[in-house]
């Protein structure tokens, strides 16, 4: 069914000795807001995240994934567009609007990232002076802020070992590689569901649902050496009834802690203050059709001074808080 209720969402993760999101413009440095010092983690980063393990471990189509030619190259966005012309039965005398029209028709059906996260694909037919430009552009129904932020200040480091091998063939011992990471960081991000763009693509309840499990499992299961160290911690979604939404989840709450905020190494170093979040959905209850939370119990949350996991909080004993489901 299509998604038909507006949906926020609430995502808190920690990392540890290794990379959030690193700057390729930058030595690959972790992001960082240069004015408050905290880690950043942009839209692009946790939507790869999400499609990687859709891809990989639930083995859905992905339309923004690496793909290569016959000639062994990546391929572009327009070789990527004619993966899909067979399945859309593109003749060599297709106009182009009759082409967009079916191999959007054909992404759509076949790639749940593109229902999800919308696109914007460059569409080619034919070869040189003869050649039909155009596009495909679709609005995506999910969307992240574009950038995520850690809850308290964090001080990247450098860190320097040997590499695996040798950097020339006349070399007599091995190179040496540099890693930029973070100690630890506690991320909160913050995403919507938009029932209005969710028709134009199609989204349905089910690929909602595939998107928490790629988030909570995808973000568990990031096993590369930069982002080893990654655990998620809550994940929260807020079901409206009628279009309405709280807005910045993630600016609603605050971490606490008696260390200074670089000093943080775990979860047994601060808390979660969400009175200002708790008050804003009991303000809001009369909008709210449901509430879902997937959360690890060691992660401590306080409301007016009072710690307990968040589906225990007393001034939310009027709203029904269900457990997220198939995820972990």
């Amino acid at each position: 069914m299509t998604v038909t209720k507006r949906q926020e969402l609430l995502f808190i993760y920690e990392t540890k000795d290794c990379n959030p999101n690193g700057d390729p413009l930058d030595e690959n440095k972790p992001r960082t807001d240069p004015e408050t010092g905290v880690a950043t983690v942009t839209d692009v980063r946790i939507k790869r995240t999400i499609r990687d393990y859709l891809h990989k471990v639930k083995e859905h189509e992905i339309l923004v994934r690496d793909t290569v030619n016959s000639e062994g190259y990546l391929k572009d966005g327009k070789g990527r567009c004619e993966d899909f012309f067979g399945a859309a039965g593109i003749s060599e005398k297709e106009t182009i609007t009759s082409l967009v029209s079916k191999v959007e028709k054909v992404i759509l059906e076949k790639c749940i990232d593109v229902r999800l996260f919308g696109c914007t694909l460059p569409v080619e037919h034919g070869t040189g002076t003869k050649a039909k430009k155009s596009s495909i552009r679709l609005t995506g129904p999910v969307q992240f802020n574009g950038f995520n932020r850690s809850l308290h200040r964090i001080a990247p480091i450098l860190v320097q070992g040997t590499a695996g091998f040798a950097s020339t063939k006349q070399a007599t011992q091995k190179s040496f590689r540099e890693d930029h990471i973070v100690p630890y960081a506690c991320i909160a991000a913050y995403g919507v569901v938009n029932e209005i763009a969710a028709r134009s693509t199609g989204l349905t309840d089910d690929d909602v649902t595939l998107l928490l499990e790629g988030l909570w499992n995808g973000t568990e299961s990031l096993i590369s050496r930069s982002k080893m160290g990654h655990q998620p911690l809550m994940l929260m979604r807020i079901t409206y009834n009628d279009g309405y939404r709280v807005g910045d989840l993630a600016g609603r709450i605050k971490l606490i802690s008696e260390k200074e905020d670089i000093q943080i190494r775990s979860l047994n170093d601060y808390s979660i203050d969400v009175t200002v979040l708790v008050d804003s959905i009991v303000a809001a209850k009369g909008k709210i059709e449901s509430i879902e939370v997937k959360q690890d119990d060691r992660l401590k949350f306080r409301d007016t001074g009072e710690e307990c996991l968040f589906a225990k909080i007393q001034r939310l004993n009027e709203i029904t808080i269900n457990p997220l489901p198939n995820i972990g």
